[in-house]
């Protein structure tokens, strides 16, 4: 008996030990399988301020590998919070509060792109605002929308004596006024033309004036009438008091984005537009040595036009005096003219040679840049409070020496060289496009009823040639460039169209559901080539596609057949084709294009399930 008691001592740690070893194993299997039910992409996240998936939807998305390893296809992915319905993860203030960012608040640099670390990104469908309806489709949606979409009705109570938008029942509409423009932005534009002594009162000058930069742009008004001169505006807000701004904007199928004159360069390449506008925009345009003019002196082209409606250009006090008065100085040693000033409005010219900045004395402020920056360099790259010189081959060519709109869009333009490319190559590409498009909308015609797309996105643009293909519809096209290949923005933007330069391993700044059609050529291999999430992207591209809108995917088969194990998970169900395209110069090997429309859902309806 003595004997066995000590025996069964002896056995304990070694039964405990396998016990332990039994117990963690289990434990790891339940991490793993839990891991890849709730993690699409290589993501770590905290849960959304505490709360959890049984309530509200929102999870704890379990250690992922960062690389391009393929993750198990999970069973589900999880339903953001309501509350992040609004949700911009690199404009997330509630992240810079949370990561104690030191952000220069007097710079804008809380305005600026942050993007979350790998373990704070959100790993979840974002949902749509209660009573979400199908947006109203362009021409309509200029003048109205529907207020279930952006239930924000704040915007109009402040600015009820601007016109800037009214409620009406279950709409929002939009008179066309501004702060500066009370009585509409057609009158505006023409008196601006008039100022300009355009031929016909035409802003666009015979076609020479086609792109323009509307700094502090409000719910872009003005961008919308432009269109109707053949003109398209980049119109820029920050997310800041008005927030919503932007999103109302592009509810209406307005061209608009996100972004700020803060400390980084705007995400366009030098000599990017001919027209640049501020109608009382608050921007202290005289700090830090004039750099923020400086930005704008970067993008306009030779001879552009800034356009400046505001208090310190017309005002008598004493204050909006001395500030118009420092203004013009710093105007006269940037070399910039005044060519018109009529009633609240003045209109400079920036030169279209280097003649003035050479006659200029010794120690003049601004510098001119040195002879080793790249002007076309904004990704992630700092303001410069110096002037960038013409090239020997702009030296005197007015507006870059393109030809007017529309011929601008399928013209080789002069900067070809620079990126490497020569006009028969542009033409092919163009012309290849155009194919490209057609065998698209054979695909589509199915699904697409009368002007239910306006909003595009082109997720690797490449010379523009996309975007170029769908002129003869009602669109407008976000042509999207990837950092490595920026150099190529400048050629979409001398073509007339707009964009900006983008990595696809972070959000884009723009609001959710912007997107009527969002295409991707070769996206998903390039970043994952990069050693990105192409899961991560899947739900980066569901966050700002709109509900019954469409992905065009055109990639490797391999890509293709895993991301469609994806589709109903994403609830981009509602319809799919797929088909082999037809081989042609920029065709790679195995190429497959998938087309998917994204169902209408709601919280309420999930939760029924």
């Amino acid at each position: 008996m003595k004997h066995f008691k000590t025996e069964r001592v002896r056995a304990t740690p070694k039964l405990l030990t396998y016990v332990l070893v039994g117990f963690i194993a289990l434990l790891g299997l339940t991490c793993l399988y839990y891991g890849s039910s709730f993690a699409p992409g290589s993501r770590k996240s905290d849960e959304f301020d505490g709360s959890n998936r049984a309530d509200t939807g929102s999870v704890r998305n379990r250690d992922g590998v960062l690389g391009v390893s393929r993750f198990k296809v999970p069973k589900s992915v999880p339903i953001c919070d309501s509350k992040h319905s609004e949700l911009i993860p690199c404009l997330d203030r509630n992240l810079h509060y949370q990561l104690k960012l030191k952000l220069n608040l007097s710079l804008m640099e809380h305005y600026e792109h942050h993007c979350p670390p790998p373990e704070r990104r959100f790993n979840c469908l974002v949902p749509p605002p209660v009573g979400y309806k199908i947006p109203l489709r362009w021409p309509v949606s200029r003048d109205e929308v529907w207020k279930a979409n952006i239930p924000h009705t704040h915007l109009a109570q402040e600015k009820s004596d601007q016109n800037w938008m009214v409620v009406n029942g279950d709409k929002i509409n939009f008179p066309g006024g501004g702060t500066h423009f009370h009585n509409g932005a057609d009158k505006y534009i023409v008196s601006l033309a008039q100022m300009l002594k355009f031929p016909g009162d035409k802003l666009n000058n015979g076609g020479s004036i086609r792109n323009v930069l509307d700094v502090g742009c409000g719910v872009a008004s003005f961008g919308a009438y432009l269109l109707s001169h053949d003109i398209i505006a980049m119109s820029l807000a920050p997310n800041d008091v008005h927030q919503n701004q932007i999103q109302f904007a592009l509810e209406r199928g307005i061209p608009s984005t996100l972004g700020v004159l803060g400390t980084k360069r705007l995400p366009y390449p030098s000599r990017s537009f001919e027209l640049a506008h501020c109608s009382r925009c608050r921007i202290d345009w005289l700090q830090r040595d004039g750099i923020l003019l400086l930005e704008l002196d970067r993008l306009l082209r030779p001879g552009g036009y800034f356009v400046y409606s505001s208090p310190e250009a017309y005002a008598h006090d004493p204050e909006n005096r001395k500030i118009g008065n420092a203004m013009h100085d710093l105007f006269k040693r940037m070399c910039w003219k005044v060519v018109a000033k009529r009633d609240q409005s003045v209109i400079w010219a920036k030169p279209i040679s280097n003649s003035c900045y050479l006659k200029r004395g010794p120690g003049v402020q601004p510098p001119l840049c040195p002879s080793g920056d790249d002007p076309d360099a904004t990704w992630n790259v700092s303001m410069k409070a110096c002037i960038s010189p013409y090239s020997v081959r702009m030296h005197k060519e007015r507006w870059s020496g393109l030809v007017p709109w529309p011929r601008r869009l399928t013209a080789p333009p002069p900067r070809l060289e620079e990126v490497g490319v020569t006009p028969e190559q542009f033409l092919e590409d163009t012309e290849t496009w155009r194919l490209r498009v057609m065998e698209y909308w054979k695909l589509l015609k199915p699904m697409v009823q009368k002007n239910s797309i306006r909003n595009v996105m082109d997720m690797s643009s490449n010379l523009g040639g996309f975007a170029a293909a769908l002129h003869d519809k009602d669109v407008w096209v976000m042509n999207v460039v990837p950092v490595k290949s920026s150099p190529r923005m400048k050629i979409i933007y001398d073509r007339g169209l707009i964009g900006a330069t983008h990595d696809w391993c972070e959000a884009f700044d723009t609001y959710p559901r912007t997107f009527d059609l969002i295409h991707a050529w070769k996206t998903f291999t390039e970043t994952e080539t990069r050693g990105c999430s192409i899961e991560d992207l899947l739900i980066e591209m569901d966050r700002i596609l709109r509900p019954e809108g469409f992905v065009i995917i055109r990639d490797t088969s391999e890509n293709i057949s895993y991301i469609k194990k994806y589709l109903t998970l994403l609830k981009w169900d509602k319809w799919v084709t797929e088909a082999t395209p037809k081989s042609d110069s920029l065709s790679s090997k195995d190429e497959r294009v998938l087309i998917a429309r994204k169902r209408l859902w709601s919280v309420a309806a999930i939760s029924e399930l």
